[in-house]
This record gives structure tokens, sequence and C-alpha cells, in this order.
């Protein structure tokens, strides 16, 4: 491990810490997937809410989480990663704490600001540790990192639902914000036996430290081509999909979470997978964003044109794990902005991606939920059920601003894993 000595106890207290805020990854991922999508029918039916509302739940936790990634990225090049980890884990644990005990929607939000808040802390400060003490490896070790962190959108759709209704949902959460609670525990145990560095007073905290990193034209495309992308699918696992599914797909809810829970899977798996071949083949980048535009342009198109021909098929699970297949690009978008920015701004490039990963997906959630409630659903079984015309705006929508990541990937620049200028 490069930037650490070589003494035993202090390489332990790393790898401690690496596991725990990798382990406090999972469950935020949980949190993000499981609310309210694994749980949509069951907050509406016990709330009485709109699918506007039930969508909400998942737009304040992601509206918080994404501009938090601004602050973040500059308090972690100030105060280091691990500082913040500590800070912002104890929110996370409180909020996922408050969720479960609360019975009336405006304390459900509460407990998710709260939860999306510390989650904030999580991804950007495990990647810049990662990076501080794996540098040649670091593609490989983040991917490795965001592989056990997805692990818990797989759990929160299948598993989850399935001990849900074992148990009810509350308690399910409750295990789970106890599990974290465990994890920080012994996250911040690990971190009494280091010495962190020291505090970097010269890092000025104001969102104007942006400015070069937006000046870049390829940075905006590279941008708008990650986070339209991300929230597209990230929509579908977290929001609507499982909904769909048994709306308009006639399956059954165990049977829809499983199909979601493949999603994750196919997503984690790849984001690996392409870490790995992106180095085998001499560090090429562009391919892999190409592959995601045509992916989600051609996935969307299919999905609308079936729901416009009322076409209720298998076919429908099919077309979402191909989506699932170039959901997540982190692993070749930040070797790409490392690759393409001033060393001194790879951190609030970085930050900046995250922002916009899941700026999309909390606007995705919130006008999937308007276009839903533009046309009434029908009560069946003591569970809304929302139709053909409500699906069809929504992905009618979601095909239009597929065709921007698909024009964005085109735009990509190839690195070959040098640095390069661009503008």
């Amino acid at each position: 491990m490069q930037g650490t000595d070589n003494t035993t106890p202090r390489s332990l207290a790393l790898w401690t810490l690496l596991a725990c805020g990798t382990g406090m990854y999972f469950f935020a991922n949980m949190q993000r997937v499981a609310i309210p999508g694994a749980i949509f029918s069951q907050l509406q039916a016990e709330f009485q809410a709109s699918a506007s509302a039930v969508t909400g739940l998942g737009s304040s936790f992601m509206y918080i989480y994404a501009f938090n990634q601004l602050i973040i990225g500059m308090l972690i090049d100030r105060y280091g990663g691990i500082r913040v980890i500590l800070y912002g884990g104890l929110v996370f644990c409180l909020g996922s704490l408050v969720f479960p005990l609360s019975h009336s929607l405006p304390m459900l939000y509460i407990g998710r600001v709260l939860t999306g808040f510390g989650a904030s802390a999580l991804y950007l400060s495990l990647i810049k540790e990662i990076m501080r003490c794996f540098d040649r490896n670091y593609p490989i070790m983040v991917s490795i990192m965001i592989l056990f962190g997805y692990a818990g959108g797989i759990a929160a759709n299948a598993p989850f639902v399935a001990v849900a209704a074992e148990i009810g949902y509350r308690s399910v959460l409750l295990v789970m914000a106890m599990l974290s609670l465990v994890l920080y525990f012994g996250f911040a145990g690990a971190r009494l036996s280091l010495v962190l560095p020291a505090v970097k007073r010269d890092v000025a905290l104001r969102l104007s430290n942006f400015a070069g990193v937006l000046k870049l034209r390829h940075n905006l495309c590279l941008f708008i081509f990650t986070g339209i992308n991300w929230g597209l699918y990230y929509v579908i696992q977290t929001v609507l999909g499982k909904k769909f599914l048994e709306d308009f797909g006639g399956l059954a809810p165990m049977t829809a979470a499983t199909v979601l829970s493949f999603l994750g899977l196919i997503s984690a798996s790849c984001g690996f997978l392409f870490a790995v071949l992106s180095r085998l083949l001499g560090n090429r980048r562009r391919i892999f964003c190409r592959l995601a535009g045509v992916v989600s342009i051609g996935s969307f198109g299919a999905l609308t044109a079936m729901v416009f021909l009322d076409w209720r098929t298998p076919m429908l699970s099919v077309l979402f794990c191909l989506l699932s297949l170039t959901g997540s690009m982190s692993s070749i978008a930040i070797p790409l902005l490392r690759e393409t920015n001033p060393e001194e701004q790879v951190g609030l490039a970085i930050s900046f991606m995250n922002f916009g990963f899941f700026l999309a997906v909390a606007f995705f959630g919130n006008l999937t939920g308007l276009l839903m409630d533009a046309f009434a659903p029908e009560l069946v079984e003591g569970v809304l059920v929302y139709g053909r015309a409500s699906y069809l705006a929504v992905f009618a929508v979601l095909f239009f601003f597929s065709g921007l990541v698909f024009v964005c990937s085109l735009r990509m620049r190839e690195t070959h894993g040098q640095k390069i200028t661009v503008t």
C-alpha cells in the first residue's frame, strides 16, 4: 500500500477502516435502493400517499446526497476522507434509525434527509483514501469497493422483500441500522490507532473552486453523459422498476424484486468487468462510453414502443437487465476525469460528477411520480395499480433523455491511460 508505512498494526488499521467504510457504503446503497422501490405499494397503502409523495421519499435522499457532493469534495481535500466519514457516518446511522421508527410522512422525510446527508460522506471519501493508498492500482481497487458497495443494491430487492414479508419492513430497516452502527464503531475504533495527515488549511471551502472544472467542455459533456445515464438506470432500480413490473408486466412482487436484484448484480459486476477490460484493451475508455449510449437509447426506445403497443411480455425484464449492463460507468469515468484534468482539480471533478449522478436520480424520481399521478390509478385489492397511459408518459420522457446520453457518448475523447489536454 502506497502512502503508508510497513508496520503491521498501521496496515491492519487501514484495512479495517476501508472494510468498515465499504460496509457502511453497502448499507447506504441498500437504503437508497430499498426506499421507496422495494416497498412502494406498502408505503402507499400504509400512509394513503400519492405516487409523487412516495417517490419523493427517494428524491429527498437523492437531492441532499447530490448537493452534498459539492461540499464533501472540498471537505475531503481539506480534512481527509477518514475525518469526513467519522462525522458523516454517525449522521447516516441516526437517519437509518429514524425512518423505521417513524409513523408519519413528515418524520419519514426527516429520516430520509438525515440518511442521505450522512451517506453522502462515504463514496467520495472512500475513493480519496483508496487513491491515496493504491496509487497505481486504484481503478481496480475502486471497482472492488464499488462492487461490494453495490451489493447493497442487490440485497435491497429480492432478499429485502423476502425478509420483510416475514418480519415486516420496519424490522428489516432496524436491523440494517444496528449493523451500520456496528460498522461505524469499528471504523471509529480503527481510526484511533492512526495518525491522520495534517489538515490543509489552504483549501478554501467555496463553490467557485469548481470554475476550473466547469470551463472544460469535455468535462461538461462527460457530466451530462454519466449523470443522465446513471439517473435513468437508477430510477428504474430504486423507484420505478419493481412497481412497473408488477402493474404493467403482471409479475408477482417477489418475482419483480428478484429481477431488480439481478439488475444490481449485473450493474456491479459490469462496473468491475469494464475496469479489467479497459486495462486489457490498453486503457481505452471511449468504447465503453459509446456502448453505454447505444444501450441507453436502444433500451428505452424498445420499452417505450412495448408500452405503446401494450405488449406485456417477459422481454420487459430482459430490457431492464440490458440497461443495467452500462448503468454504472464510474470505473471508466473516474480514470477518464483523472486523465483529462489537472491533478489539483481531479477531486473536484469527481465530486461534481457524483453530484450529477444523484441530482439526475432525484430529478427523474420526482418526474416519474408526477407523470404517474397525471393518470388516475385503479385500486386493486388495496393496492393502487397504474395503467398503460401513466407508464407510456414516463418511458416516452425517459427515452428523450436517453437521446442526450447517446449524443454525449459520441463526444468522449480517448486517452489510452495517458494525461491529455482537453478544452
